[in-house]
């Protein structure tokens, strides 16, 4: 490797955030593009490994040919044959180019990934660190050849036009009082990114301290006197799609618990956590939340602050059971990573230092996937169960089923609904009665709403179920009275199949 001259961190580069990411990908790519003469053998794939293990910010390093295909990378080795994606190119004023959002598949976890090009080099921006950068502000721009171009929002898009006019209007930081808040913009040193932010009175009194909240108050208020009426924009920052990354915290999600039982014995085996978001009195049901949450970009955020407050919640209070107690859990698809995933499991269960508490994973049938397979049986290795939601509702077949190899099939409310009219879906739950014993599985029926409906799901080999007829879902003091107090033997079926 005579002749290459190594690339060195430098004390800046070491400095957290957007700028020492992008001083150190510019450093290394000089580097290499001015010094590097890479053809992907053994030695050179070693020598970029090198490189890597010097950096900070960056998870891999790619070499393209000619025609700006990718060659060969720190993660992939050489490619049998080059690979060019066809994704949006940002040209930055540097003359480097920015690809962001790409799948990217690197060993055993899959990304969405920020790739700078310089020459016939790019590298790939640590996830983390963008996910922190997009965090940070209601809307993330770069400055490009062509102007600012939008990397990450939760503005409403219609909105979207007006904001980006503010924000190429201001060449360097700044603070605007608006009514009842004010609007920050900042420009980034040593980036081209841009960051824009509004926040509102009651935010501002809510997350800052005493005295130069109350200042800044008092100035905002004026303001508000002087204009004598609340902007339409003002009011829309209380709507969920703005406020949702400050939603997205152990502070706002308030947990709701649905008991799962065992309708042989009609005992509480379990129970699924699902979710609500509330500030200052108002509340937001799934239905509102989900797609803010999606559109942002917060999934997995969300996804992992929920799990830690479930087990955390739970093992804290709920008394130790006999059995293993099933705690269900929704994940969206893109949290159904275990790369991240387990980490987080692990960590919180080993807190909670209980044994009787069983993580049920929860993956719709419409998201099923190759990819997620592959995830999914990582996750039952390290122990955890997997459960299909709104089973029957999808389009899998038993041998996509057979490859997943769930422990559970949760039968779709649907199918339970109509279950006393004996319509033809109703008399589908057989069917889903069999795939679950061919593939090991047990099955849990949803939306149970009447008593007649669980007696004939036991008389169908239903084992498990829940609904409002069993328990509603229920917060967590409402939940754990429940569990004190409940009988199995004032509940169960007469002529029950318990044994």
């Amino acid at each position: 490797m005579g002749g290459r001259k190594p690339y060195r961190r430098t004390a800046r580069q070491c400095a957290p955030g957007a700028r020492a990411a992008a001083a150190e990908s510019a450093a290394i790519l000089d580097s290499l593009t001015a010094h590097d003469d890479i053809s992907c053998d053994d030695d050179d794939l070693l020598h970029l490994n090198g490189h890597l293990l010097q950096l900070r910010f960056i998870r891999e390093i790619g070499v393209l040919d000619a025609d700006n295909r990718l060659i060969c990378s720190t993660a992939l080795g050489r490619l049998s044959q080059p690979v060019k994606g066809n994704y949006p190119v940002l040209t930055l004023r540097s003359g480097r180019k920015l690809l962001k959002d790409v799948p990217l598949q690197m060993v055993n976890e899959r990304l969405d990934a920020t790739i700078i090009q310089s020459g016939n080099f790019n590298v790939v921006l640590s996830p983390y660190l963008t996910e922190d950068l997009y965090g940070s502000a209601d809307a993330v721009w770069l400055n490009t050849v062509d102007g600012l171009a939008l990397l990450r929002s939760t503005v409403v898009p219609q909105e979207l036009p007006r904001w980006r006019e503010r924000a190429a209007t201001s060449k360097k930081t700044s603070l605007t009082l608006r009514v009842m808040g004010y609007e920050l913009v900042s420009q980034q040193v040593g980036t081209d990114v841009v960051l824009q932010s509004q926040r509102s009175l009651v935010a501002i009194l809510r997350d800052s301290g005493a005295l130069l909240p109350a200042l800044l108050a008092g100035s905002l208020l004026i303001a508000v006197l002087a204009a004598g009426t609340l902007a339409p924009y003002v009011i829309g920052l209380r709507d969920v799609r703005n406020r949702i990354r400050f939603l997205c915290d152990d502070a706002h999600i308030l947990l709701v618990y649905q008991p799962i039982f065992d309708l042989f014995t009609m005992k509480p085996v379990g129970c699924e956590v699902l979710m609500r978001m509330q500030e200052e009195g108002t509340g937001w049901m799934p239905d509102q939340v989900i797609p803010a949450i999606l559109h942002s970009g917060l999934a997995r955020k969300f996804d992992h602050t929920l799990t830690r407050k479930a087990i955390r919640e739970l093992a804290a209070c709920l008394p130790v059971q006999d059995d293993k107690f099933r705690l269900a859990i929704n994940y969206f698809p893109d949290s159904i990573d275990h790369i991240t995933l387990v980490p987080v499991l692990q960590a919180a269960l080993k807190a909670a230092g209980r044994s009787d508490l069983e993580i049920s994973i929860e993956v719709t049938e419409h998201s099923l996937s190759s990819e997620l397979i592959a995830e999914v049986g990582a996750l039952k290795a390290h122990g955890f169960r997997i459960a299909i939601d709104d089973f029957g509702t999808g389009y899998s077949n038993l041998k996509s089923v057979t490859r997943l190899s769930p422990d559970i099939l949760k039968i779709d409310k649907s199918f339970v609904f109509e279950l006393e009219d004996d319509t033809l879906r109703s008399n589908l739950v057989p069917e889903i009665v069999n795939i679950a014993l061919a593939v090991g599985a047990q099955a849990i029926a949803e939306g149970i709403e009447s008593m007649e409906q669980a007696r004939r799901l036991t008389a169908l080999g239903v084992r498990y179920g829940q609904g409002y007829a069993l328990a509603r879902p229920m917060e967590l003091k409402g939940f754990l009275a429940f569990m004190a107090e409940y009988s199995p033997a004032e509940k169960a079926f007469p002529g029950s199949m318990a044994t």
